[in-house]
């Protein structure tokens, strides 16, 4: 029977041991490492490939010919560097000095994909997982905003709620500032819509929503406010992981052609959150903006409740003009108070914005329109969201900074 216990014992201590090794300090290799020059060194372990780079989006990029539906397509891939192997089969990368910025990236080794198995910072756009760091150059950079830094913090909350209107039970990220749960203050709502193939994950991940908002609070350029992140691809509840069906995204099956459901059920996700949550109502109180597809549905949403938002983001997705004439002359019949168009000057959307803000000026509606460097990227979301959220809830507002921008991968930005 000694025997039997210590056998057990034995058993359980080596059970033990082994899951304990899965919780323990990795790989013991630094990677990606910030230098003091701001160049960054990235470090793979494998004295075994042949070959080991690594690609993402702070090389120059690349043009790669895709075939969409039979159509040839052209889009700038993230650039690829080769590793340096070193003593011990360690191999190493040195980038040039970046500029403030949140960046992805992963290995190539011998052909194949892989994550940096010495970095635990990952995030998703649609199903694809990357290494992520961010790097501040200096303070009040882009990267400045995207991390996280000593000021008071709100909260990110997922929360499901009821629609009525499409009959289930979908998902929302809610953004609340800091102070929100001890004090009784009512605050400004902004609607935050996320694009084709992604979800309410994406503006929190991908966007850095929350250290975006909470360091512009604390420094006083923007107002507190809940940021409402909701699910705007209607047939889906809720991002991977979350939703009932074991979802998969694709760019296929996350995108909503239509409008139309996002217009008609939006009034179930503004009741459920003026219902649960302390909401300064009313036109003045109220934003929408989103990006590509939600720049879209924000468009349109605005024209089907053109009372209801004072302040409209159209972040590289603009609505038709055709056909919603008159919904964009009641519209501006309600004088709003920021109707904001942000586009890169190298995305494919970017005819169809100019296109409506020439429309809209010689119609005599006052709207604004910022042209940045770049393409159909998150690089320019997280800015145009630094951006536009210093313009909301003032009686008076004004124009931030200008930001500079000077190219996709090298571009300097001030806010």
């Amino acid at each position: 029977m000694k025997r039997l216990f210590l056998v057990a014992s034995l058993l359980t201590l080596a059970m033990a041991a082994s899951a304990q090794q899965a919780l323990g300090p990795g790989t013991g290799i630094v990677s990606p490492e910030i230098n003091p020059d701001n160049t960054v060194t990235f470090r793979y372990h494998n004295p075994k490939a042949k070959v080991v780079q690594v690609t993402g989006d702070f090389l120059p990029s690349r043009p790669i010919e895709v075939d969409i539906n039979g159509q040839k397509m052209v889009y700038n891939a993230p650039g690829v560097a080769d590793l340096q192997e070193g003593p011990g089969g360690v191999w190493t990368y040195t980038s040039a000095p970046l500029t403030g910025e949140l960046y992805s990236y992963s290995f190539l080794v011998d052909g194949h994909r892989e994550m940096d198995p010495s970095n635990v910072h990952q995030n998703r756009d649609v199903a694809t997982w990357t290494n992520i760091f961010t790097l501040s150059a200096r303070p009040g950079d882009a990267g400045w905003y995207y991390e996280v830094h000593n000021v008071p913090h709100g909260s990110v909350s997922h929360v499901w709620y009821d629609s009525p209107t499409l009959n289930s039970q979908r998902r929302m990220t809610v953004y609340t500032p800091a102070g929100y749960e001890s004090g009784s203050q009512h605050y400004p709502v902004l609607y935050l819509l996320h694009g084709s193939g992604g979800d309410e994950d994406a503006w929190a991940d991908l966007g850095r929503t929350a250290q975006i908002m909470d360091n512009l609070i604390a420094e006083g350029k923007a107002k507190p406010m809940i940021v409402v992140m909701p699910n705007g691809v209607w047939f889906n509840q809720a991002a991977p992981g979350a939703a009932v069906n074991n979802f998969q995204p694709t760019m296929a099956n996350s995108r909503s052609q239509s409008t139309k459901e996002i217009e008609d059920s939006f009034p179930d996700v503004m009741s459920f959150v003026e219902k649960h949550y302390r909401v300064a109502k009313g036109y003045s109180n109220t934003a929408v903006a989103g990006l590509s597809m939600g720049g879209r549905q924000s468009c349109m949403l605005s024209l089907h409740y053109p009372d209801t938002f004072g302040y409209v983001g159209l972040f590289s997705g603009v609505g038709a003009i055709e056909g919603n004439e008159e919904g964009f002359a009641k519209v501006f019949a309600y004088e709003p108070k920021l109707y904001w168009i942000a586009c890169g000057k190298a995305d494919g959307v970017m005819v169809n914005a100019r296109r409506l803000k020439e429309w809209l000026d010689f119609q005599g509606f006052k709207a604004e329109m910022y042209e940045s460097e770049g393409g159909h990227i998150w690089r320019n979301w997280r800015v145009y969201l630094t951006m536009f959220a210093q313009r909301l809830f003032k009686q008076q507002p004004k124009a931030p900074k200008p930001v500079r921008m000077s190219s996709a991968n090298n571009g300097d930005v001030d806010f």
